[in-house]
């Protein structure tokens, strides 16, 4: 499916921009720019769905063959008499696979990889490797290789999540993994949806235009904030033609919109052309992930279990980090030892950096960091306040700086990979702090919440969590509290696996530290 570049956008935009306010020359560049060599693909479909199921079926291949070589070998010379086994069950993997939507769901969701698919990819080798087992027992009942079929398991597992975290990250540098997509609804609303979606380059959804319909209310503040990230189209254009016309793999159904009696027509028209339909409900910011879809005589039910911190789970969860906690600090003591000697180095002034934080049920403690900023930094956060990209200074929300003068040479460095974090772990020791929970507060950010989202402190914050995973010090305050309250709402200890998985993903990538 081809793609245009701003330039050859601009024409078809610009008079239907004007129709909200804006100009031709307020159409801006697109967030992704070099789109247009996508024009060399001919054939229209889901092309990134398309190319990268190929990709996902190619790595799995290579996985599995490269495991059963490897526990061959491990065990002594390849047995080429159970080559055939291999080849036989290759299909069997593949027809799992599908099952399982391992090959589709990443055409689907822009933010889906190994932290999803870690269940079912566990699940499809321990069956598939186990499965095995049966077959050689019964073929050759005098030697049942369980250790071997351990190893394979163990091997194959691995292979699959690197084999396949590798494909996507190929992808995701090739010009047919972008999505060019249409926002529809309201401005402000469609701003809050961009937002996020600029804030997640890695998810390959390129914004070409944002729609507002009739009768959707145009706040003039959000219009002309739009209009400098992508053209705002009005005068009621027809979304099929709009489809066509800029050559749109996904369309994005504003709270409004996506609520409204014309979501109807509007969603049976895309999904016969084959579009990707995102409908984004009002309470997403409520309920999160939290629902069942049921079914009731054709009516379709999302039915929300109440929420339930189990003890028993929570008892777990401690113990994990007791255990985690205490092997982490044996591993990293050398890292430790290293980062308090180049920061000992680089300026004067004490190693480790003590700040009072709220925990869990209101009660206080004090974290520990590796202080990353000169010692004077607290007497000079008035006259940088000015310099705080989430508003209010000192006053309100957080306080967080791009290029912050108070932040040393080895902090800088620190903060880039989150290094500054690691003497936390002697708060997770202490049970103040867990590895995965809400972001703990220093005491003028907690007097700023109120009401249900108080509820975040129910649970141990955390060294991780929802804030830290999806963006870091990019998020704004308010949506950052409301990351935690869907966390504490929608908590599960696999969640916590998820999360630290994607963690690991968000450090990598540097995004949202400061």
């Amino acid at each position: 499916m081809a793609s245009r570049s701003s330039s050859e956008l601009a024409p078809a935009v610009a008079v239907e921009a004007e129709a909200v306010g804006g100009s031709a020359g307020a159409v801006a560049t697109l967030p992704f720019p070099g789109t247009a060599e996508r024009g060399s693909l001919g054939r229209p479909g889901d092309v990134r769905g398309r190319k990268l199921r190929r990709l996902l079926l190619g790595g799995d291949i290579v996985a599995l063959c490269c495991a059963f070589v490897a526990a061959q070998l491990a065990f002594g010379a390849l047995a080429f008499s159970d080559l055939p086994l291999l080849l036989l069950s290759i299909p069997l993997w593949v027809l799992l696979a599908y099952g399982h939507r391992l090959y589709h769901l990443d055409s689907y969701r822009a933010d889906y990889g190994a932290a999803d698919e870690l269940g079912p990819v566990l699940q499809m080798a321990t069956l598939w490797s186990w499965s095995m087992l049966l077959v050689l027992s019964a073929v050759k009942p005098s030697h049942v290789p369980v250790p071997q079929v351990a190893l394979f398991w163990a091997i194959t597992l691995i292979l699959l999540v690197v084999l396949r975290s590798g494909m996507r990250a190929f992808a995701k540098r090739q010009v047919w993994y972008l999505q060019n997509a249409l926002i529809v609804g309201p401005v402000d609303e469609a701003s809050t949806v961009l937002e996020k979606v600029l804030r997640h380059r890695e998810w390959g959804i390129n914004v070409v235009a944002c729609v507002e319909r009739p009768g959707d209310k145009i706040t003039p503040s959000a219009t002309e904030h739009l209009l400098d990230l992508v053209p705002v189209l009005g005068g009621d254009p027809d979304i099929v033609e709009l489809v066509h016309r800029l050559e749109v793999d996904r369309v994005m159904l504003t709270p409004a919109l996506s609520e409204s009696r014309r979501r109807v027509e509007v969603v049976c028209e895309l999904s016969e052309l084959g579009i990707h339909v995102d409908l984004v409900p009002s309470w997403s910011d409520v309920v999160g992930t939290r629902f069942e879809v049921n079914e009731m005589e054709g009516i379709p039910l999302l039915t929300m279990p109440r929420p339930r911190l189990m003890k028993s789970s929570l008892r777990l969860k401690r113990a994990l980090d007791l255990v985690i906690g205490t092997a982490a600090l044996v591993v990293l003591a050398p890292l430790i030892a290293a980062c308090a000697i180049a920061i000992r180095l680089d300026s004067p002034g004490p190693v480790f950096f003590r700040q009072r934080r709220v925990g869990r049920d209101d009660r206080h403690f004090e974290v520990f960091k590796f202080r990353s900023m000169y010692v004077d930094a607290d007497s000079r956060k008035d006259d940088v306040a000015v310099l705080n990209f989430h508003g209010g200074g000192n006053d309100s929300g957080m306080f967080k700086i791009r290029e912050d003068p108070r932040i040393t040479r080895v902090g800088r460095f620190l903060r880039r990979y989150s290094l500054d974090e690691v003497p936390q772990l002697f708060n997770i020791l202490r049970g103040e702090m867990s590895f995965v929970g809400p972001r703990p507060l220093i005491e003028t950010e907690d007097r700023q919440i109120e009401g249900r989202f108080r509820r975040r402190l129910s649970l141990t914050p955390g060294l991780t969590g929802l804030w830290q995973a999806h963006g870091r010090s990019d998020i704004p305050f308010e949506q950052m509290v409301n990351l935690d309250y869907l966390y504490v709402t929608n908590w599960s200890l696999w969640g916590d696996v998820k999360l630290v998985i994607r963690t690991v993903s968000a450090v990598v990538r540097g995004s949202g530290a400061y």
